[in-house]
């Protein structure tokens, strides 16, 4: 039998996704979540700046892209 044959590697983990963000007309990135977060503290990035990414296809507002609406505070309530 084919005992002692050499196994292949396991395939390397899923990559966490990064994004590309337009700053001032120009193209930064790719950031992690790790380093979008910060930005979003800082106030570097907001639910208005434009992010890409190849699953997304077309640059995006970042408050648009599911993956990152947790780095946004939900807008106050009408009226407020």
């Amino acid at each position: 039998g084919q005992e002692g044959a050499a196994q292949p590697p396991p395939p390397p983990p899923p990559s966490a996704p990064t994004f590309h963000v337009a700053v001032n007309g120009q193209t930064t990135g790719p950031f992690d979540m790790a380093a979008l977060q910060q930005q979003a503290a800082s106030g570097a990035l907001t639910s208005e700046t434009h992010v890409w990414a190849p699953s997304l296809g077309a640059w995006t507002p970042a408050g648009q892209v599911q993956a990152l609406q947790g780095l946004f505070p939900p807008p106050p309530p009408p009226g407020v």
